[in-house]
């Protein structure tokens, strides 16, 4: 797999260079941002550190890998790191009980751009996020049936849109996951 690293500058707003805690879990996200590209979105990410640090409404706002419509990938923040991605005033009990009280401690965020604002995934970012989350599970001993959730798994966000509103859509995507896994591991 390709993955183009380009990191973000390490600031207050979109890569505070904060260790994570561990890796429980992977959170699947969407843009929110229908046509956009991974590049594009990385670089959103990068302007954040542009804010005023007397703006009374900050936005915090990153992700580790950002999956494009084409399927190109783009990392923007380290594993070992945290990013923003999953921040809230308060998290689903499911989201408490397994990943605790402040899950960006303890997981990877990967976003998922799309086409149109349907929020539907082209084949081929379904493809290379399943291998992408792959190779994490594998990396981080992840079982992905149980380890990788929506944005609106742990904060009740509609996000991503796709998998929120066909979760039968999410099943198969993890079942994706599952067989990408066992080619890998060969």
């Amino acid at each position: 797999m390709n993955i183009q690293k380009n990191l973000l500058t390490v600031n207050r707003f979109s890569r505070p260079n904060i260790k994570l805690a561990s890796v429980k879990a992977l959170v699947i996200h969407w843009v929110g941002n229908a046509g956009s590209s991974a590049l594009q979105n990385r670089n959103y990410f990068e302007t954040l550190k542009t804010q005023s640090l007397d703006n009374l409404n900050p936005r915090y706002a990153s992700a580790h890998f950002i999956v494009g419509i084409g399927g190109e990938v783009v990392q923007c923040i380290p594993c070992e790191e945290m990013a923003y991605h999953v921040g809230a005033k308060s998290y689903t009990p499911d989201a408490v009980e397994k990943l605790g009280r402040y899950p960006n401690d303890c997981t990877i965020g990967i976003e998922l751009c799309h086409p149109l604002d349907d929020g539907r995934f082209s084949a081929e970012t379904l493809r290379t996020a399943a291998e992408l989350c792959a190779l994490l599970c594998i990396q981080f001993d992840l079982d992905p049936l149980r380890d990788i959730w929506t944005h609106y798994g742990i904060t009740g966000k509609n996000c991503p849109k796709w998998f929120v509103d066909y979760p039968e859509k999410f099943r198969g995507f993890k079942l994706d996951v599952v067989t990408a896994m066992g080619r890998l591991k060969g």
